[in-house]
This record gives C-alpha cells, structure tokens and sequence, in this order.
C-alpha cells in the first residue's frame, strides 16, 4: 500500500508510523508454529517492550523473562510472544502467542517474513521538479522529495526516505538504509530488515558518507528542521532530533536516541542506545555519553559528566543562589528544585 507523505503526519509534526496490511494474529501464529489464545485480530505492527506505548492498534511484542513483565501494559490491543510458564505475567486483555521456542528469536523471525514479504505501508513516490538531483546519485522508489532539495554524487536513498523542502545531501551520503539490530532469524543470526523510514525536515544538510538508518517497526528516524550533520555521522535507527541541532564530525547516535533542540554534539562524541539529551546540551569532543541530561548541560570525558551550563546561544552560564545571566546575549536563567534550568 502506498501512503502520501501528508497522510502520515500528526498535530505535532512528527510522522507516525507505517502499519502493517493484511497480517492477522491467526495467520501470524501459523506461519510461526505458535497458539494464539485470544481473539483474533488485524496486526498494525510490532513493537519492544518500551516502544508499547501510544500505539492504538494490535501491536505484537514478545516477553522472555518475568523480570519485564512490568513494561506491558494491559489492553486487547496487545500481543504477546511468550512461553506457555510466562503466561500467566501478562496484563489484562493481552493476547497470548505461545511457542515453545525462544520468545526473542520467534517475535524476529515472525518481524522479519513480515517485512520480507512487503506487508507494510510503502511512501508514495514523489520528486518535485524543483529538485536538482546528481545523475550519479541512486533515486530508489518510495521515496518522497521535495522543492529545493539538493542531492549530491554518489548519494543513496532508499526507500521511505522523506527529504524535506531545502534539504541537502552532500556526495555518497546513504539515506534510509537498515540499522544494526541482528537477532536469530529462523536458526541463523542475521541483521534484523527494518520496517520504517528517514524523515528529514526543511533546511536539514547532511555530509558527506554520513548514513542515517530508518526507523525499525515502522516508525521514522526524524532529523528536525535545520539540523546540520558533518560528515562521517553515524544517525542509528530510530533516532529522533529537535530543530537545529549540530552533529559534527564522526559522530554516534546509537538506536532510539532522542536529542532536544539546539543540541550541539562535538567531534566523535558517542551517545548510548536510548538516552535522552535535553535542549541546548553541549557534548564536548569524543564524549561518551551513557546516561541522561536535562537541557542546558555541558558534558565532557567518558563516561560525560556535567562540567557547567550553557545558555540556548552557548554562552556559559555562571550561577549564584540560583539565578544566572548569559553574557554574550543577555537572557536570565534560573533552576528549579530538580536542578533544571529554566528561564527567568
């Protein structure tokens, strides 16, 4: 099924995710060897654990192990690939897929036929005339281009990719490709095929040989408008970016990173799986970023610790009983009882 770009995006701007067509718990079961005991119903799509929430729909997750059993939540709209002794863990109106094999291992196995065998939304293919486009640079279908693009030689986008009104992407840049998630797929360990898609907002400039992943269930990694990357910038699957954002050389955005606006990350920085950096944090130079920082925080070393705090133009900000003002533009700043800093 093709999907207008337009159609996908939500109040807040950020797209939602591509759905499965035509995929039942039933015939899901099946294929798999499992026993649904539930209703039956239309598969939208898959999910972790942690990526449950907000979904709307009959998603398939699995549970390998009591100690996660927290992390589900209650709903008919949830499936779960499990154990027959896990059973009795899952929530209120959860569906059960029971296999005898290693929950982990089938819920990717099933993930990955699904994929394979194209039983997900594909974007509907469009390029402005407007754009200019390299005729050494690789146009896949599926792909949705707007006005002002400039694509560069020896550049690769793929499918589901979605550049933005103004986007640049300089020479053998590669848009939209599978991340590094690898799983036991039907008995052999193998790079687990991605669902989702790139989706990079107006003004976005990525360098050149920097690769951004797509999303892995459907959803879209997201660069915000006027985010710049250097070249060499490793963009994982499912990463999500606020606007103007700066991504300098040899950076490492593992998966389902989330950045805040104004984020500057320096040359080889490195940022774990799944954490979250506030707005306007500054990393310095090959950082290595494992866990959280609210917004404002200046970190450096590995593992990165807060070193000081910055103002939303990067000036360093000096505070006294509380209350701060940015010497090179003049905004006041103060911190709350959690110790995040808020403008005055």
């Amino acid at each position: 099924m093709m999907t207008p770009a337009r159609e996908l995006l939500s109040e807040s701007g950020m797209p939602r995710s591509l759905r499965c067509i035509g995929i039942t718990l039933s015939s899901l079961a099946k294929r798999q060897g499992m026993l649904l005991d539930g209703p039956d119903a239309e598969v939208s799509g898959f999910a972790s654990l942690s990526g449950l929430s907000g979904r709307g729909r009959t998603v398939v997750t699995y549970l390998s192990s009591s100690r996660y059993a927290d992390e589900l939540r209650e709903g008919s709209d949830v499936a779960v690939v499990t154990r027959p002794e896990l059973q009795s863990f899952l929530k209120e109106g959860n569906a059960a897929l029971i296999t005898s094999g290693n929950p982990h291992d089938i819920f990717y196995s099933a993930f990955a036929s699904v994929v394979e065998d194209g039983c997900y939304e594909r974007l509907h293919r469009f390029i402005s005339p407007q754009a200019k486009v390299d005729p050494m640079a690789s146009i896949a279908e599926n792909v949705h281009i707007e006005a002002g693009v400039v694509i560069g030689a020896g550049a690769v986008i793929l499918p589901n990719s979605y550049l933005g009104e103004g986007v640049v992407i300089k020479p053998n840049a590669t848009i939209g490709g599978d991340g590094y998630e690898n799983a036991m797929i039907r008995g052999r360990r193998a790079i687990v095929p991605h669902a989702g898609g790139a989706w990079l907002c107006e003004g976005v400039q990525v360098g050149s040989s920097t690769c951004i992943d797509k999303g892995l269930f459907g959803d879209f990694s997201f660069a915000g408008s006027y985010t710049t990357m250097d070249n060499l910038v490793q963009f994982a699957h499912s990463v999500r970016t606020g606007t103007n954002c700066s991504l300098t050389a040899c950076c490492e955005l593992s998966g389902a990173v989330v950045l805040g606006n104004g984020v500057w990350l320096g040359p080889n920085v490195s940022v774990n799986q799944g954490l979250t950096l506030g707005d306007h944090c500054y990393v310095g130079t090959a950082a290595t970023v494992k866990k959280n920082f609210p917004p404002h925080c200046v970190v450096d070393g590995s593992p990165a610790r807060l070193i000081a705090y910055a103002c939303a133009c990067r000036g360093k900000l000096d505070f006294e009983n509380g209350l701060a003002t940015c010497g090179a533009c003049g905004e006041k700043y103060h911190q709350n009882e959690g110790g995040l800093i808020q403008r005055a």
